[in-house]
């Protein structure tokens, strides 16, 4: 039987001597160039045009040259490994693994992605506020479908991106404040009797974040200058490791661990070009949150105390060439970190004994972080200093940061300072 074939419409014909009915449609187009086609089958010729339409009806709502096979859990698996992988940091790749594996593949990873709705976005999210998650999780979640689907809109899985539908979770109110002023006096005053309270006046008084602070190096630290500065350049990260001996037949590892950290050609799992330095198994320094470097001014007293700190410590053994680091010499890890916070919360006044214990529902290392934005947004500060001096890691900010000049941030550094009274080589006060 002849085909029966109009512009755009397809054709329908009879194969195996009648028994069976085929119809065929161009479909866009290869990456090669030659022409994707459509094919379904039926037993009646009403059959194959009902296929032959619903198809039609797909390439009219979403377009041509759509994988329709593809689902969710498919994509996101290759979406992880050759996207992911690639270019996001170790830790950022594992949070977007877990949101994948607990929250996005257990609810809609069995649907097309050319497919999805906006309903199933909001299933998913659904889903996660049903298991009594917070609203971050469920935020995070869906930035992570948006960026997998963006990335199957531009390889034409889909034909377009169903998030941009759907408005994305709201933003809890955050539980991170900011200390007073005079609570973070009196933590100032306290950190000036310890040993290494330099390492709390700089979280109070320079805006670093925890990593960035405990993997700050001696190298990036100019006291000689008359405008001294200290390089936020790396910021300490445990990176999780991979395995390195290869998949088994059986789909297990070669080694016969489960653990990759128990595998004998262990990794540690680093994308491709991605700029690091192991210490001590997964401690690793990595470039900051922010990608790139920053140079947080000192003020006179700070700078001061930071050169007494060095003195004192010039016998402490540094194998890493950390600004702070333990008496043997290793790093201060994060949860070590926190519980000193706590204790010198405790002594300044700022928190009673109860809280002591790790966990509590106290004002955590970031406080401090927050508590330099804060005081320098009080002090009338421009928000464009204030950035280029606590660092950011948006795109959209960072943009309206790159303009700040050094100068203006060393400006607003001496204004905090004077607000302490730290502008002399005394104890704070506050002015």
């Amino acid at each position: 039987m002849p085909r029966k074939r109009d512009s755009g419409d397809g054709a329908l014909y009879a194969i195996r001597g009648g028994k069976l009915w085929r119809a065929v449609i161009d479909d866009g187009f290869h990456p090669d160039g030659r022409r994707r086609q459509r094919v379904v089958t039926s037993k009646t010729k009403e059959g194959a045009r009902r296929k032959l339409d619903a198809i039609k009806d797909q390439i009219k709502q979403h377009g041509t040259a759509l994988d329709t096979k593809t689902v969710v859990e498919q994509w996101a698996t290759h979406w992880l490994e050759t996207v992911g992988k690639p270019n996001l940091k170790p830790n950022t790749l594992l949070s977007y693994e877990s949101v994948t594996r607990n929250w996005i593949v257990p609810t809609i990873g069995a649907k097309k992605v050319a497919f999805l709705k906006p309903s199933d976005v909001r299933i998913m999210t659904k889903a996660v506020a049903d298991a009594g998650r917070s609203s971050s999780t469920s935020r995070k979640a869906f930035q992570v479908l948006s960026l997998m689907l963006e990335s199957a809109r531009v390889e034409g899985i889909a034909a377009r991106n169903v998030c941009e539908d759907v408005d994305a979770p709201a933003q809890a109110a955050s539980n991170r404040g900011a200390l007073s002023t005079e609570a973070a006096l009196s933590v100032l005053q306290v950190a000036a009797e310890h040993d290494d309270g330099t390492r709390w006046w700089v979280a109070l008084l320079g805006g670093l974040r925890q990593g960035e602070r405990l993997g700050a190096r001696l190298a990036s630290l100019d006291l000689d200058s008359e405008t001294p500065t200290l390089g936020v350049e790396w910021a300490l990260s445990e990176v999780p490791f991979e395995h390195g001996c290869g998949e088994d037949t059986d789909g297990g590892w070669k080694c016969g661990k489960n653990r990759a950290g128990s595998c004998s050609a262990r990794r540690l799992r680093i994308p491709d070009g991605f700029e690091y330095e192991q210490l001590n198994g997964r401690l690793c320094l990595i470039r900051p949150k922010s990608g790139k470097p920053r140079y947080v001014p000192l003020m006179p007293a700070l700078a001061e105390a930071l050169r007494r700190y060095l003195v004192s410590t010039a016998g402490r053994p540094n194998p890493y060439g950390l600004v702070w680091r333990k008496p043997n010499g290793e790093p201060y890890l994060w949860g070590e970190d926190e519980q000193t916070w706590r204790d010198l919360l405790f002594e300044a006044g700022v928190i009673a004994e109860e809280h002591l214990a790790p966990g509590s529902p106290v004002p955590t290392t970031h406080w401090a972080r927050h508590t330099t934005a804060t005081v320098l947004m009080e002090l009338g500060v421009d928000a464009k200093i204030i950035g280029e001096i606590v660092g950011h890691q948006s795109e959209a900010v960072t943009r309206r940061y790159q303009h700040v000049s050094s100068t203006a941030a060393r400006d607003a550094m001496t204004k905090l300072g004077s607000h302490f009274s730290l502008d002399r080589d005394e104890a704070p006060t506050v002015t």
